[in-house]
């Protein structure tokens, strides 16, 4: 048994037992969420336990006489018990959603919508393929630059124009995190939603815009028919006829002429730090160096179904000294994926990619081939956390990539006077011999920006 797995246990057995600090419920969520075998284990562990906490609590509910001296002997008694097992159900529930995330494991095959077509566009990460004909279901989809064009099964256009992002949910219903859309329904439906930050629009058989500008305010104009607008805050609803405005604000409705857009107070101050900057680093390690192949001035990635000996992994480093004390109030990490030229991406599916951080103690030798060993997280999760995950829909090789995540941000803050490493894998593994090794611009690329953290103050 592995160091990590016998930590894992200590700190399911602590947190099932009500010992365990938040510290170490902390260690116990980045070590489970690393391994699908984890999470299993603390769902029956949990399942067990919550069991016998309930028979514990029947028991001592059939004897009425027992002493008051015998039941404060409990560490919980049954009043107690209760709300635990509730609370525990809710933790796992968080961390079997949060491994769920993943949509390599499992996902819905159900579609009811195809992208129909697409003009100069520049896509981020998303959860779903991004080819023209190809069929949508649940799914997210973030737009860097350029337009969109998704049509529902039933008849509902959807028109998409970059930067947004865009969250399918079901056939009728979607919502616009940022962006600008064009909705356009067919005659006799009705229904159709698009939920906003600030609220919700439903549809009445209609034609009309809606942009979710910076500041979080949502624009709507009806070009025809009717939309009812819904504030989510106060339940304030109004209706919208054809050839009308309005924006939808986070606690009221105002017409469009009546309102003035206010400058972004708080968009702080950005800086930009590439991986080449101070004690920062950007490498890729192959699993077996031994037959490590491959162009320097790209970054590789890659996992293998038979020859794990190939496997790559990317390493990155961040010198943040130079950011000022003011706390951190967004952070994005951008990758440009570049064709690498090894292998083929007929033999690899959709690629699910996972990013995790940690500081670097002062003192530590800077990343390069001769001190950087490969990093097993299956049992080297002690000191990584979990940050984020993005997909590559087969056959795409190029493109701006922005992963944004609160777990990022939590790192930074921490760690804003330091060195922070991330790991890039790929989770996904080619489906036959010969897959396609990915890649994205290293800070040595003559003509592509290399790996950048963009951090808002």
């Amino acid at each position: 048994m592995t160091n990590v797995e016998k930590r894992y246990l200590e700190l399911r057995d602590a947190a099932l037992d009500g010992r365990a600090t938040q510290a170490e419920i902390q260690e116990l969520e980045s070590i489970a969420i690393a391994s699908p075998e984890r999470i299993r284990d603390f769902a029956e562990a949990a399942g067990l336990h919550g069991d016998l906490c309930l028979l514990g609590i029947e028991a001592h509910e059939q004897r009425p006489t027992e002493k008051l001296e015998t039941r404060e002997k409990l560490k919980l008694g049954p009043w107690q018990l209760i709300p635990w097992a509730i609370g525990l159900a809710a933790s796992i529930l968080l961390i079997v959603t949060f491994w769920n995330r993943n949509p390599s494991e499992s996902p819905s095959t159900e579609t009811f919508a195809v992208l129909e077509q697409t003009v100069e566009c520049l896509w981020q990460t998303s959860t779903m393929p991004l080819a023209e004909g190809q069929r949508l279901g649940t799914g997210r989809l973030r737009l860097a630059s350029g337009f969109a064009s998704l049509r529902f099964d039933n008849q509902t256009q959807l028109n998409l124009e970059g930067p947004a992002e865009l969250q399918i949910l079901d056939p009728m219903h979607c919502r616009l995190v940022s962006g600008t859309a064009v909705i356009t329904v067919r005659d006799g439906l009705r229904g159709f939603v698009v939920d906003t930050p600030n609220g919700r629009l439903i549809d009445q058989g209609t034609s009309f815009g809606v942009s979710v500008k910076s500041v979080g305010a949502s624009v709507v104009e009806v070009f025809d028919g009717r939309v009812d607008i819904e504030v989510a805050a106060t339940g304030e609803t109004r209706s919208m006829t054809e050839q009308t405005s309005a924006w939808l604000l986070p606690e009221q409705i105002v017409a469009a002429s009546e309102y003035r857009v206010p400058l972004e107070q708080n968009s702080g101050h950005l800086t930009q730090i590439i991986a080449a900057q101070g004690n920062g680093g950007d490498i890729w390690v192959q699993r077996n160096p031994n037959i490590r192949k491959g162009p320097e001035d790209l970054l590789l990635v890659k996992k293998s179904s038979e020859q794990i000996g190939f496997d790559r992994q990317i390493r990155l480093r961040f010198d943040l000294r130079n950011l000022s004390d003011q706390p951190i109030q967004r952070t994005s990490l951008q990758l440009t994926a570049v064709p690498s030229g090894i292998g083929f991406a007929s033999r690899t599916p959709d690629a699910t990619f996972s990013i995790y951080g940690r500081s670097i103690p002062p003192g530590t030798p800077r990343l390069s081939l001769e001190t950087t060993q490969w990093l097993d997280l299956q049992t080297e999760t002690a000191d990584w956390l979990l940050l984020d995950r993005f997909v590559i829909p087969k056959g795409i090789q190029s493109g701006a990539h922005n992963i944004e995540s609160t777990r990022l941000d939590e790192l930074l803050n921490q760690h804003r006077d330091g060195v922070i490493e991330l790991v890039i894998i790929r989770d996904t593994p080619e489906t036959m011999g010969g897959g396609l090794v990915h890649a994205f611009a290293s800070s040595r690329h003559e003509s592509i920006p290399g790996p950048t953290l963009r951090v808002w103050q």
